[in-house]
């Protein structure tokens, strides 16, 4: 069951504090991030990161799972500084929120940052018929898995003027390209790691993970933080603050490893 919070609006630290609760929105569908668990309460990543947090300012965390927008330039403007369009309020953070400069310039309404997790795109092999991959011609004979418009879909389908497009099978569901790689009908599978490994792991799959060269790939690393309201930068700083705590005790590294995910701190500036 989802939590909902009709009236919320965003609150500066004192607020929070006060009221003993952290409002936390998370994505509904990011594994292994955030999702519905099959009794309906809220799991992953972002859901024990939030808690956490919330326990370092001595308040209860209340976990909303909301749907991705078209853009997360709107789940920004439903989650943290207007409320969705069909109502209900915002939250006192959102996490899994983008950090790149232009991203960040362009939405003036919140306050991004916190970085807790550099994202990286990689390619799962099948070990026992596949030890290492030094260039993506080996797919120019063999079968790679890959989400249908994503990033390393792209760049599967345009690698040396589309090469390898007779051997990319797409899937439309992460767990569905899980499967056909497990299946053997695939030798591999590219996309998020944190994503393939959270898959993987559930799964109880031991495999190969690895970041082999991609040239002219759009993107293959990013970095996600937290946004809250500019109304609410105190409350930004005191997440800082905790987020650095778990940090330095081991226990963010230990939130990701829960979940069979490889920890990447985002790169010093």
């Amino acid at each position: 069951m989802l939590l909902s919070i009709q009236s919320a609006k965003s609150r500066p630290l004192d607020d929070v504090v006060a009221s003993g609760t952290l409002r936390i929105i998370a994505y509904a569908d990011n594994r292994p991030f955030s999702w519905e668990g099959s009794a309906g309460e809220p799991r992953g990543i972002d859901v024990d990161l939030g808690r956490a947090i919330a326990q370092k300012l001595g308040v209860k965390a209340e976990i909303v799972l909301r749907m991705q927008g078209e853009q997360v330039d709107d789940d920004l403007r439903a989650n943290v500084w207007k409320g969705p369009l069909t109502g209900g309020g915002v939250g006192d953070i959102m996490m899994h929120v983008p950090t790149d400069k232009d991203f960040v310039n362009r939405n003036r309404e919140a306050v991004i940052g916190n970085a807790y997790f550099e994202e990286r795109v990689a390619v799962a092999v099948d070990s026992d018929r596949l030890t290492n991959v030094t260039s993506f011609d080996i797919f120019k004979t063999q079968p790679i898995a890959v989400q249908l418009g994503t990033v390393a879909d792209y760049f599967l389908l345009t690698y040396d003027d589309g090469a390898l497009i007779n051997n990319v099978h797409h899937y439309v569901r992460p767990p569905e390209g899980a499967e056909r790689f497990l299946e053997k009908e695939t030798i591999a599978l590219m996309g998020v790691r944190s994503q393939i490994e959270g898959l993987l792991y559930e799964k109880r799959a031991k495999t190969t993970i690895l970041e082999p060269p991609m040239p002219g790939i759009a993107r293959s690393r990013w970095v996600v933080g937290m946004a809250v309201s500019e109304q609410s930068r105190d409350l930004r700083d005191a997440v800082g603050n905790a987020l650095n705590d778990l940090r330095k005790t081991g226990q963010l590294q230990k939130i990701f490893a829960a979940y069979g995910v490889s920890y990447f701190p985002p790169p010093k500036n």
